[in-house]
């Protein structure tokens, strides 16, 4: 029977695995960890559409996402069992993705994926190329009527190209799996995508190099880009807590979309000729899993009337953990001024290709995958690399007899 705390366990094993051989730019451990990935994920759905076979139990189907489909995915995933019983001739499955299944399993990334469901996602279907508007809004100015305008709005447009990069995501399918129809194999590619894209897409929005890849919020793209390794990292700066000086520090660099001069301070030009400055309503903070417990849940938990309470912070904070996050380091930013255009460039670009070669003993077929697309932050100032790896833990601290003593004070 379908055990979810198991299944999300062993899950998250797989896809801590998936990020480590991404992070690691090799492309055979990058393979090895979508195989096993990929592997499990078609023995758990076998083991439910069994399981669904002998009870007609419709909980089983909740669970693993089988869902009523179009007629467009059904046709699409007909034809897709139809190609499977091909034999000799290796051929490509012509049709396209169905967007409504790209534009779903977007949905389930910004769903299941806490850094995600943060960022400014566009579906960019056909469009190849994107304007974006990378300094916010500009200044007008004020004067008398039949004036000549002396003053020209320039948003600092930028043509961004979206098939500069592509994000390939490869599926085994067994000739039984295929043979379970339409909706199971729909649940079992949308679940299998779902996780593959999203574990490539927060290492590309985290920390890409800019190299056949999105550029990364650690990323300084006004430095020079290098053929071999893309754009370097940001110098970070370092933060010893998290309290409201620091805060204040960091949220007036954000606040303003100047030029940087990048250097061991941080320091941030303030010539109002060469920015403008914005709100900030809110910020999202990115973490390591294991930075956060071990640095930053530490020095934002305090002890509240007897209990305590967790991620406080002088300023509206979204926390996020990422294994994307190099380690000792977190990432302080605007989420909405990271762009991320994904879809399609071309009618069959979503299509479904496929290979026996590899796997035929095993009487598997690799299905192959391509999405294009492309991300950037907007300007420079909109996220803030940081070095906690000294970030010292809140002392608790209780008044006895008028007198403020902490832990480390023997009270």
């Amino acid at each position: 029977m379908f055990n979810p705390d198991k299944f999300k366990e062993q899950k998250d094993q797989y896809l801590n695995s998936m990020a480590d051989a991404i992070r690691s730019q090799d492309e055979e451990q990058i393979k090895a960890a979508c195989e096993s990935w990929q592997n499990f994920m078609a023995e758990e759905f076998k083991a439910s559409f069994d399981e669904y076979s002998q009870t007609a139990d419709k909980s089983i189907l909740a669970a693993r996402g089988v869902r009523q489909l179009t007629k467009e995915e059904t046709d699409f995933y007909n034809k897709l069992a139809e190609s499977a019983k091909a034999e000799g001739v290796i051929t490509g499955i012509t049709e396209a993705l169905p967007k409504t299944i790209i534009d779903d399993v977007l949905a389930n990334i910004k769903k299941d994926h806490p850094l995600l469901k943060h960022i400014n996602f566009k579906n960019t279907a056909a469009i190849t190329k994107w304007i974006i508007n990378a300094k916010g809004v500009q200044k007008a100015t004020w004067d008398e009527l039949n004036t000549a305008i002396t003053t020209k709005l320039e948003g600092a447009i930028e043509v961004f190209e979206m098939d500069t990069c592509k994000l390939s995501a490869y599926m085994f399918c067994t000739q039984d799996m295929l043979a379970m129809g339409p909706s199971w194999v729909d649940a079992y590619v949308r679940a299998t995508l779902t996780e593959a894209i999203a574990v490539g897409l927060e290492y590309g929005i985290v920390d890409g190099t800019g190299k056949k890849e999105p550029i990364g919020m650690t990323r300084d793209f006004t430095n020079t880009y290098s053929t071999s390794t893309g754009f370097p990292r940001k110098n970070a700066t370092v933060v010893t807590d998290l309290g409201i000086g620091t805060y204040s520090t960091v949220l007036s660099k954000l606040a303003f979309t100047g030029e940087r001069k990048d250097n061991k301070k941080g320091s941030l030009s303030t010539n109002p000729a060469n920015g403008v400055s914005r709100p900030v309503e809110r910020v999202i903070l990115i973490v390591n899993p294991v930075d956060y417990f071990s640095k930053v849940m530490p020095a934002t938990t305090q002890l509240v009337n007897g209990g305590y309470v967790h991620n406080i912070f002088p300023f509206p904070t979204d926390v996020v953990q990422s294994t994307a996050v190099p380690a000792n380091h977190a990432i302080m930013g605007i989420a909405k001024n990271y762009f991320m255009g994904i879809g399609t460039p071309t009618p069959t670009a979503g299509k479904l290709e496929y290979d026996d070669s590899v796997k035929f003993l095993e009487d598997l077929r690799t299905y192959k995958s391509k999405l294009y697309g492309n991300g950037r932050p907007l300007d420079m100032t909109s996220f803030e690399y940081l070095d906690i790896t000294d970030v010292k833990p809140v002392i608790p601290a209780v008044v006895i007899d008028g007198v403020v003593k902490t832990q480390e004070q023997g009270g």
